[in-house]
């Protein structure tokens, strides 16, 4: 970056006061010629001091420099002095203290790169504002210029000076981080289109353009690496009116199907006045991308992209399909649940209605997780009474029961698919609770489930 500063002395500070505080002062010449600077340079401030900076970056600043000269100049204040440097220090201690090219009073110095220490040595130290405490310890040492301190090692200056000492050993040295002009904020995402031929009024129909449009955005938040909190629909009507309407999800996201899911739904309540003739969709808000590992069906879990995306994609192959079970008297306990197709806002109130009631009345229990479908093993059962019972049992490995209570004998299903089944209720040598059976029409044994 290439730094103009620009000083004028009818801009410096007030002399100190007797018995008060120094006073400073913004002069109000500069506030005024503020504007006007604007308009020659892109990037203009205000420090202190009563110096002008102006951001050169990507143009011809001798040019640039002497065009805000000429404004001072316009605006009638004659003593007016810039310098341009790659280092802040030096553009404002040459604009401060040094002097210009030729007998022009619009006094101009150019400093080229390379040689910004040497530009600082010949000035007295001085020039750098180091604090009066600061001042008699240079002056006890024989630092008389800017020269003097810089040519001291580090170590030496932090010993004798301090912190502070080691800022004045830097800036001594053209080594100069502040930043003047911080980075320049990026505007928000955006995308409209306009047509003039014909006119919509059913807001469905208009979710071809709007995919195109929210396309467009979360592919630049993608690149930039954010995600949205807030998007705004902005319809203009054929009756020169403007329909805005805010979507804001759950969590911030930059997923195209997640914010298509969810504004197709908002569309659903939307009512328009009039035909529509324009629609442009702006991003209000903005938040970080943030990752974080999990399992997409554990509630902890606060990744939100990589949930949605995988809930996007279950939806558009399968469509925007809600189950919620419905359990029948079924004597087999793996046929009593049903899946009933249901509206997503009629299962979301079932399902927090359900977590109230179960938040109030459960209490501490072992709960029975049945396998997707009975695992048949082996089983070595011993004779008790008219029954065998199992003492061991094989899935992966071998398994000594402890305790076994049954059979618990089920059967039927004459008009449908028939069934007879012993159930035992076990107990194993490693105090694990699992549930077997007996398929008494094949004579096979299954593993149907464990309690936790």
């Amino acid at each position: 970056m290439t730094f103009i500063c620009l000083w004028t002395p009818a801009a410096a500070p007030l002399p100190p006061v007797i018995g008060a505080t120094i006073i400073a002062r913004e002069n109000e010449l500069l506030q005024q010629l503020i504007p006007s600077l604007l308009g020659v340079a892109p990037r203009v401030m205000l420090g202190a001091g009563g110096i002008v900076w102006a951001d050169a970056r990507g143009m011809n600043a001798e040019l640039l420099a002497k065009n805000l000269l000429d404004v001072f100049h316009e605006k009638g204040v004659e003593k007016a002095r810039a310098a341009i440097s790659l280092v802040p220090i030096c553009a404002e201690v040459a604009a401060r203290y040094g002097r210009g090219n030729g007998r022009d009073k619009r006094a101009l110095i150019t400093i080229s790169p390379g040689s910004e220490r040497d530009c600082l040595a010949r000035y007295p130290i001085g020039v750098l504002e180091p604090p009066l405490s600061l001042s008699t310890l240079l002056d006890g040492i024989g630092v008389e210029s800017c020269g003097d301190l810089a040519r001291l090692d580090l170590e030496s200056v932090e010993v004798r000076l301090g912190a502070e000492g080691a800022r004045l050993w830097r800036l001594s040295r053209a080594d100069d981080a502040r930043r003047i002009f911080t980075s320049m904020p990026r505007s928000l995402p955006a995308a409209s289109l306009d047509w003039v031929d014909y006119t919509l009024k059913d807001a469905e129909r208009l979710v071809f353009i709007i995919n195109a449009l929210v396309g467009n955005i979360t592919t630049e938040l993608q690149s930039r690496g954010q995600c949205a909190r807030e998007m705004t629909m902005s319809f203009s009507l054929a009756n020169r009116e403007t329909l805005e309407h805010l979507v804001r999800p759950a969590r911030s996201t930059a997923s195209h199907k997640a914010w298509m899911r969810l504004i197709r739904t908002h569309l659903e309540r939307i009512t328009l006045g009039d035909g529509v003739v324009g629609i442009t969709i702006r991003v209000e808000s903005v938040t970080g991308e943030v990752e974080r590992q999990g399992d997409i069906f554990d509630r902890g879990f606060a990744t939100a992209r990589a949930a949605e995306e995988t809930i996007a994609q279950l939806l558009d192959d399968q469509g925007a399909v809600v189950v919620t079970p419905r359990n029948t008297q079924h004597p087999l306990i793996d046929r009593r649940t049903e899946w009933i197709s249901q509206e997503p806002a009629q299962a979301s109130a079932r399902i927090q209605v359900r977590e109230r009631v179960v938040k109030a009345t459960a209490a501490p229990r072992l709960t029975l997780q049945l396998l997707p479908e009975p695992r048949r093993i082996a089983v070595t059962t011993k004779r008790r009474r008219d029954h065998e019972v199992p003492v061991q049992f094989r899935d992966k490995e071998w398994t000594t029961i402890a305790s076994a209570a049954g059979p618990d004998r089920v059967s039927g299903g004459r008009w449908t698919e028939p069934y007879a089944r012993e159930y035992f209720r076990c107990v194993t040598d490693d105090g694990m609770m699992v549930w077997l059976y007996r398929d008494a029409r094949l004579d096979e044994w299954y593993l149907h489930g464990w309690w936790d």
